[in-house]
């Protein structure tokens, strides 16, 4: 792989969402660009942003008010618009608009959250659970922090009282404030949601009614993994892969640990595999998956210990589904640890950024990192180093596909087959948005009567919503040589 060179921003990107219309990545920090919880109180309501537009280079920075973004729930809705939930404003709930670059206000949730995370679900409500991090904290015998679900139509938040916080508790060493944050949340099938960790126990939810939950084991003999990764990389068949963390949030040894989950029908049992450890053990990393499948790991620390670049984990590595084994990648020029991001970009690239933005007065200020940065992937390289020949896709028919519809894809070239990932939102380690389908591709005629000559394929999008939710996703095509559109 390859580093582009560091592209400047105002302010710690501590939160990104790829905007699907327009391609911009959107970005945000807290209530200084620097900083979190300045010491003027009447700033807690305001949230330094900006963005960034990858074809022009350009950054346009801005302001929020009226919520404090920083620390918040975060998924883009069917629309594509990144819904922002809670945070350092507890109960507040924004939403972006692409066209008209201006923000939304939507209905409080239910109660004020802090460090939750948030899934949109097969039939576009958004559920939310956990974040003691504000808004109080809850507990095993408590019902605040339990799950809600927020209709973005129907602008109404409805809480979940039978979907409870705690069974997805960690044992962390400074209680309870930490025990119910960044869960690892995948929707899934019938308005389902999978807990995936960190807690090393896992849990169903079901979203209908009043809300539902079943226990689903544990993550074979990992531990917790507060601030570790976990991702889905071949949703149609309902596998997730899980990556280091540390038994608690901060002050404790980060692990290697990877496993494999498979998901089948919701509330069924889970498998749960140890595979190949990472090369390094890894809390506050950002993983991302890439349309071969493949997932990049970047960043993070052996020691979970927050805004620092001591204990930096700077090399990068890759994993290959196949393999199931990591390989090292080139060094990272820059620490990207508590606070930072990792977003695919409809280039196929990875852009990186941020870490720092410590509380209030910074020991190590070196540890701002008001900067972004381009991963150029190996399979963008030929093994001369030079750039390889990327197929292209020339057209589709229809630009807006149903589900279980099939969709014509045209391409400069043959193709070996194409990926469909959901375009993504990230923020202290987590993108629920972010998964990959897998399609095969059957190949049509060329056909005389086209003066371009281009090859044609058809794939058939899977029915189920639970799998391909709906919204917006980019379409990759993939050659033969692992090359990607």
């Amino acid at each position: 792989g390859q580093w582009g060179p560091k592209i400047p921003v105002p302010l710690i990107p501590v939160a990104a969402a790829v905007l699907p219309q327009s391609g911009r990545i959107l970005m945000f920090a807290a209530d200084k660009a620097d900083q979190m919880y300045a010491e003027d109180s009447s700033s807690y309501d305001i949230t330094f942003s900006a963005i960034y537009d990858p074809f022009t280079g350009s950054v346009a920075p801005g302001t929020v008010t009226n919520h404090g973004m920083f620390c918040p729930g975060l998924s883009l809705d069917f629309q594509g618009r990144p819904v922002v939930t809670g945070g350092m404003t507890d109960n507040k709930v924004s939403i972006f608009d692409d066209e008209s670059d201006s923000w939304i206000s939507a209905q409080n949730m239910t109660m004020g959250r802090g460090y939750h995370a948030q899934t949109t679900l097969s039939d576009g409500r958004i559920f939310t659970i956990g974040g003691s991090w504000n808004g109080g904290i809850g507990g095993v015998d408590v019902a605040s922090k339990g799950g809600e679900v927020f209709d973005p139509i129907g602008n109404a938040w409805t809480a979940l009282p039978d979907c409870p916080v705690g069974p997805m508790l960690t044992n962390d060493s400074r209680g309870e404030f930490f025990a119910d944050n960044h869960a690892w949340l995948f929707a899934w099938k019938n308005e389902s949601v999978f807990q995936a960790g960190p807690s090393a126990n896992m849990n169903w939810y079901g979203t209908r009614g009043l809300g539902d939950h079943r226990a689903a084991g544990v993550r074979g003999a990992d531990e917790d993994s507060m601030n570790g990764n976990a991702i889905m990389y071949d949703a149609t068949k309902g596998k997730i892969l899980t990556l280091g963390g540390a038994p608690s949030y901060a002050l404790s040894f980060s692990t290697r640990a990877a496993h494999i989950i498979t998901l089948s029908d919701p509330f069924e049992e889970v498998e749960a595999e140890a595979i190949d450890s990472m090369h390094d053990p890894r809390a506050y990393a950002n993983s991302v998956v890439l349309p071969t499948g493949d997932v990049f790991v970047n960043g993070g620390v052996s020691y979970a210990r927050q805004w620092t670049d001591v204990n930096s984990s700077l090399t990068p590595e890759l994993w290959n589904p196949v393999t199931r084994r990591f390989t090292k990648m080139v060094r990272s020029p820059t620490p990207r640890n508590y606070h930072s991001i990792a977003i695919l970009l409809p280039d196929a690239t990875v852009l990186t950024g941020g870490g720092g933005l410590c509380w209030r007065i910074c020991e190590d200020t070196s540890a701002n990192h008001l900067d972004l940065q381009v991963f150029y992937p190996p399979y963008l390289f030929n093994s001369d180093r030079g750039l390889a020949q990327r197929p292209v896709i020339t057209g589709t028919s229809p630009s807006i596909i149903e589900l279980g519809a099939s969709l014509f894809i045209f391409t400069n070239e043959p193709v070996a087959k194409f990926a469909l990932i959901r375009y993504g939102s990230v923020t202290h380690s987590i993108n629920t948005d972010q998964r990959r389908i897998q399609l095969d591709a059957v190949a049509l005629d060329r056909g005389e009567g086209n003066p371009t000559k281009e090859w044609k394929s058809q794939i058939e999008v899977p029915s189920d919503p639970g799998i391909v939710p709906p919204g917006w996703w980019m379409l990759f095509a993939i050659n033969d040589q692992g090359v990607p559109s």
